[in-house]
């Protein structure tokens, strides 16, 4: 029997949104970071991280800034967790601000500009017939920022259709996923620090060991080579590096050298 092509079944997914580094801070700064955390079944990379926290005894908040030498084997397992979840991905924009025009582009709105680069991560995170619900890191925004609904009709542009059907900012204490997130867009970060000459490599800092764990789980040498690396058992891990391609209000790309 033939297997005709037809309609795609729609596939509905999760996703969980952190950030590292702040857009309106100085550009010295150098690294601003958006990762996100997609998922089919959200219950079972939850349940791989309780089960983790419960077998260490440990249960707490767990986020980059917090590893030290003597907890950098606690999130060596973190990482663990994602590599033995099934159907999971992560993806993450890293920006250079020393390439980006806020002034030009957003008028020095932040609030615009990150929405606009939300919308972008979103998008492109997601495949043909995939439509997308977000849990993202509650930050304080201005009462007129419609943070849910700019970031709907962005991506709705950008992907022709009510891709991202539902959108909420929540407090990452209490969202275990949203945690996974920071530690992986924060070595991810870490990576491009090096690269940028920000931070020195050095094989005892136990943010570095860490990144050096993950790199060896992709099996590649260097996270600051921005690719999208495929993994068994549906798992991706997409990094993309801001190199001055424009980001535009509705978050699609612009020439930089267009009028």
């Amino acid at each position: 029997m033939d297997n005709k092509p037809g309609p795609k079944t729609n596939i509905s997914t999760f996703g969980f949104i952190d950030e590292v580094g702040l857009l309106h801070s100085p550009k010295e700064d150098r690294v601003f970071g958006l990762g996100l955390l997609k998922v089919q079944h959200p219950s079972e990379v939850h349940r791989e991280i309780i089960q983790y926290k419960n077998k260490i005894n440990f249960h707490g908040e767990f986020k980059f800034s917090d590893i030290t030498l003597k907890n950098v084997s606690i999130y060596k397992g973190f990482i663990d967790v994602f590599f033995n979840t099934p159907n999971i991905g992560f993806y993450c924009i890293i920006f250079d601000k020393s390439l980006l025009d806020l002034h030009k582009y957003f008028k020095d709105n932040y609030y615009k500009a990150y929405n606009a680069f939300v919308a972008k991560l979103v998008s492109e995170s997601l495949e043909m017939s995939e439509y997308i619900v977000i849990l993202a890191d509650d930050v304080s925004t201005p009462k007129d920022d419609n943070f849910e609904k700019e970031i709907k009709n962005k991506a709705k542009t950008k992907t022709r259709r009510n891709a991202l059907f539902g959108i909420c900012r929540v407090e990452s204490h209490a969202i275990s996923e949203i945690q996974l997130v920071d530690v992986l867009l924060g070595i991810t970060a870490y990576s491009f620090k090096i690269k940028y000459g920000i931070v020195n490599p050095n094989k005892h800092n136990p943010k570095f060991q860490l990144m050096k764990y993950l790199q060896k789980h992709l099996n590649i040498d260097k996270l600051s080579i921005a690719n999208e690396y495929s993994l068994r058992f549906g798992k991706k891990f997409s990094i993309k590096e801001f190199k001055g391609n424009i980001i535009n209000k509705t978050g699609g790309d612009l020439n930089p050298t267009a009028n």
